[in-house]
């Protein structure tokens, strides 16, 4: 079965959560796959049920699976995709290798918690924050807001405690600030009653603009290993602006007191989306972090985390001249240069990307040219 084209550790090990803003929950088999194979049932049904059989088919008979083009594209311009990383957590740290189709729970579980946040980031959206919901009424007046309202007592509720069985390994990520909601709380609960937590790795995607209590740290102390993925796409005023709502300052205090406060199990690493809006400075963010963040109070390292942003902010092509100033400025950056020399050549004007981001300036009273005048030159 590995030897297949389409096989995937998550296919046979890992359930996707993806809570919808309007209360309603679809079921994947990860959370970068494309569409959902059934909502709005318990994920116990999900997890034995046909949609999930047909893909595990797909794989049998060598196949790929059409829901996960994300990854096959990556791989073919040589970047590691979810598929790949996932392979190494498998087979390197778990060290569980077994495909079981039949298996009567998932070793993993990815949870979006919902669209509870804080912040109304420029690349977001209001299904994935819902303090973008005022700027969204202002830019469409004329649309429904109703599936956009955060419901907390919409929170996935796992009534067969043999589910949680087998797990090995949690994953709370946006949309939303997961560290908002009780829903991690609510599952590590679960999880510590049914097995205990002792093997039990855990990630978090967080904005870096929440701590957490001591029974959080309680429940965290228990697990085999925790690691929080802070999402940076820029340092000082650009932060603020990309990250609107948030306080670099705070951000890095927040930073320092995870440092100081974590129990010994942890680990950290810092997420980048790189897009129309940061391309150009990510040079400046990797210098903060190998001066200011490149490991934890172990000395184990923190490492930097590169993601390409999908939608108009998501860049499909650059012009001659963009191209060979980010290529000069990142001279010694080849990680950055990596990002972009696969980049088409075109000088097509940036018409969506300029239409979206003056849009929400317009809305928000802020200006993209301002905050960031080289790198409009360029654009």
């Amino acid at each position: 079965m590995k030897d297949q084209p389409g096989f995937c550790y998550d296919i046979f090990k890992n359930q996707a959560f993806w809570n919808f803003s309007d209360g309603s929950v679809g079921y994947m088999p990860c959370s970068v796959y494309n569409g959902h194979l059934d909502k709005d049932i318990p994920p116990e049904q999900s997890w034995r049920g046909e949609n999930r059989r047909h893909i595990i088919n797909i794989v049998a008979k060598g196949e790929k699976v059409s829901g996960c083009k994300i990854c096959y594209d990556e791989e073919s311009v040589g970047r590691t995709s979810r598929r790949m990383s996932d392979h190494n957590h498998y087979e390197n740290f778990l060290h569980s290798t077994e495909i079981d189709p039949g298996a009567s729970g998932p070793e993993s579980l990815d949870y979006s918690v919902g669209n509870l946040c804080n912040l109304k980031c420029v690349i977001c959206n209001p299904g994935n924050s819902s303090a973008w919901i005022p700027d969204y009424r202002r830019l469409y007046p004329d649309r429904d807001l109703t599936p956009f309202l955060y419901k907390k007592d919409r929170i996935v509720e796992i009534k067969d405690p043999s589910f949680l069985n087998n797990i090995k390994s949690l994953h709370f990520h946006g949309g939303g600030e997961p560290l908002m909601s009780m829903a991690h709380v609510n599952l590590l609960q679960k999880i510590k009653e049914v097995k205990g937590l002792s093997d039990v790795r855990v990630y978090y995607n967080t904005n870096g603009t929440q701590q957490v209590n001591d029974d959080v740290m309680e429940l965290w102390a228990q697990c085999r290993l925790v690691e929080l993925y802070f999402s940076i796409d820029d340092i000082g005023t650009r932060f603020e602006y990309q990250r609107t709502g948030a306080k670099w300052s705070n951000v890095r205090a927040n930073i320092e007191w995870f440092k100081i406060n974590m129990p010994h199990n942890h680990l950290f690493n810092v997420t980048c989306t790189w897009s129309y809006l940061n391309l150009f400075y990510l040079d400046e963010l990797v210098t903060w972090h190998r001066e200011n963040f490149s490991g934890n109070r172990y000395g184990d390292p923190c490492h930097l985390v590169f993601q390409k942003a999908l939608g108009v902010f998501g860049i499909k092509h650059l012009g001659n001249r963009a191209i060979e100033a980010l290529m000069q400025r990142f001279d010694r950056f080849p990680m950055l240069q990596a990002l972009i020399v696969d980049m088409p050549v075109k000088e097509d004007p940036h018409t969506e990307f300029w239409q979206a981001i003056n849009s929400i300036d317009k809305v928000r009273s802020s200006e993209f040219k301002k905050i960031c005048p080289e790198w409009t030159i360029y654009l």
